[in-house]
C-alpha cells in the first residue's frame, strides 16, 4: 500500500510540475521598450525598464528613512537568525516603507507611481479597460508577468506588509506570500487610505485595494520616460 502510494505521489507530482510548465508556456511574451541603469547622486545604481512612456525600477526601492522604514522578517528572538534573515530579505525586498517614508527617501527625478501609472503598466501587461479600476483582484497573468525577472523584467516581489504596534514594535507578515505596493493615490481627497497593488504567489491576478498610509508596503519608483 504504501509503495502504491508513494508511485501515486511521484505520477501526481509529475503531472503537476508538466502542468505548471505548460501554464508558463501559455503566457504571452510582453518585453520592454527599453532599459538601463539610473546612479543617484550616492552612487547607488537601479536598473529601469521602460513601458510605453513611463520608465519603471526593477528592484524594490532599499534606501533607508530616518523613521518609518524597516525590513520585513520573522518573528524570532534569536538576534544571529534575525540579522541573517534580515540581511538576505533586504537584497531581496528592499525596505518597507509608511507612506511619508518613502516620499522622503525617493531619488531625484523618480516618483512614487500613480494609481493611473499602474494601470497604464497593467495595460501593457494585457489587461483589459473594464478591469483597471475595479477594486479588487483582476486580470487573468499580469501579477505573474510583473514577476518575471526575464520576459518583463519587472521583477516585483513578495515582500509583505508590516506596521508598528501601539509600543512602537515592527510588526511584519505576509512576506514570501503577498507583496504590496504603494501608490500615490488616495482614495478621495484628504482621505488616510491610499491605493496600492497586491500580488501573490499562488495568483496570476494583481489586486487594487487600498491600505491606511502608516502601513509599510514595497515601493517601485518610476518616472516619466527620457
Amino acid at each position: 500500500m504504501k509503495k502504491q502510494f508513494v508511485v501515486f505521489m511521484i505520477i501526481f507530482l509529475g503531472l503537476s510540475w508538466a502542468c505548471s510548465k505548460d501554464e508558463d508556456n501559455l503566457l504571452p511574451v510582453i518585453e520592454p521598450d527599453d532599459s538601463g541603469v539610473f546612479t543617484d547622486a550616492e552612487g547607488r545604481e537601479f536598473s529601469w525598464v521602460r513601458y510605453g512612456n513611463l520608465e519603471w525600477m526593477t528592484t524594490n526601492l532599499n534606501i533607508e528613512a530616518s523613521v518609518g522604514s524597516e525590513i520585513s522578517h520573522e518573528g524570532t528572538r534569536d538576534p544571529i537568525k534575525l540579522e541573517t534573515e534580515k540581511e538576505q530579505n533586504y537584497v531581496t525586498f528592499g525596505y518597507l516603507y509608511t507612506y511619508e517614508a518613502a516620499k522622503e527617501v525617493v531619488p531625484e527625478g523618480w516618483r512614487i507611481p500613480t494609481d493611473n501609472d499602474w494601470q497604464e503598466l497593467e495595460k501593457a501587461m494585457g489587461m483589459s479597460a473594464n478591469e483597471l479600476n475595479v477594486s479588487s483582484w483582476r486580470g487573468v497573468s499580469e501579477g505573474t508577468l510583473l514577476q518575471q525577472t526575464e520576459g518583463t523584467k519587472m521583477n516585483l516581489r513578495m515582500g509583505g506588509m508590516g506596521e508598528y504596534d501601539g509600543y512602537g514594535n515592527f510588526s511584519p507578515y505576509f512576506s514570501y506570500v503577498y507583496g504590496f505596493y504603494w501608490t500615490s493615490t488616495p482614495e478621495a481627497e484628504g482621505s488616510n487610505y491610499y491605493y496600492c497593488r497586491q500580488i501573490s504567489y499562488k495568483s496570476g491576478q494583481i489586486a487594487r485595494v487600498v491600505v491606511d498610509k502608516s502601513k509599510m508596503l514595497s515601493v517601485r519608483c518610476v518616472r516619466d520616460a527620457r
